[in-house]
């Protein structure tokens, strides 16, 4: 069932038409200032699911939307990750919009996605953080994995990224 329009008082702006309206060299100032008050980022991705981190009903959508790989004995499906979810704290800013409606934002996105080129799964990689895990798997993700660290990912803490999805 489709989720009625949802108005919020936020305004979402694509990274693209930014770039359409006023150009690389500005949008660049723009970003290194961070002057936006919240952020995200949505990519394709493929992602690999033990089959004892799901429940029959996930393993049910993974089989519909992916593959069962027989020689690793993991699910394989297309899920949109969200790369980056983020608050500007400077000035009070953080105070504007809750990490929740980013997400929301996020996952409205994603499901626009979905409805055209199908999916359904949403995923995210983070720290491990007690406070972030606890606010992903409260708003609906849970934990199928942990990968480690590429050698460009310098300014995370620890040696791998835990990796959490949602059906939406």
């Amino acid at each position: 069932m489709e989720q009625p329009f949802v108005k919020t008082h936020f305004w979402e702006i694509n990274l693209c038409d930014l770039l359409d309206v006023l150009g690389e060299d500005e949008v660049k100032s723009i970003l290194s200032s961070f002057a936006f008050v919240g952020y995200y980022t949505i990519s394709s991705k493929l992602i690999s699911v033990d089959p004892s981190a799901v429940n029959s009903r996930e393993a049910k959508k993974l089989r519909e939307h992916g593959v069962y790989d027989v020689s690793k004995k993991t699910y394989t499906a297309s899920a949109i990750l969200v790369g980056q979810l983020g608050k500007n704290y400077a000035n009070g800013n953080d105070t504007l919009i809750g990490g929740t409606d980013i997400l929301n934002l996020a996952i409205k996105r994603v499901k626009e996605v979905q409805k055209q080129v199908g999916g359904r799964f949403v995923y995210l990689e983070c720290e491990e953080v007690k406070k972030l895990l606890t606010f992903y798997i409260n708003n609906n993700f849970k934990i199928f994995g942990k990968r480690e660290l590429d050698k460009d990912e310098v300014d995370v803490k620890g040696k791998y990224l835990i990796q959490l999805f949602a059906l939406v």
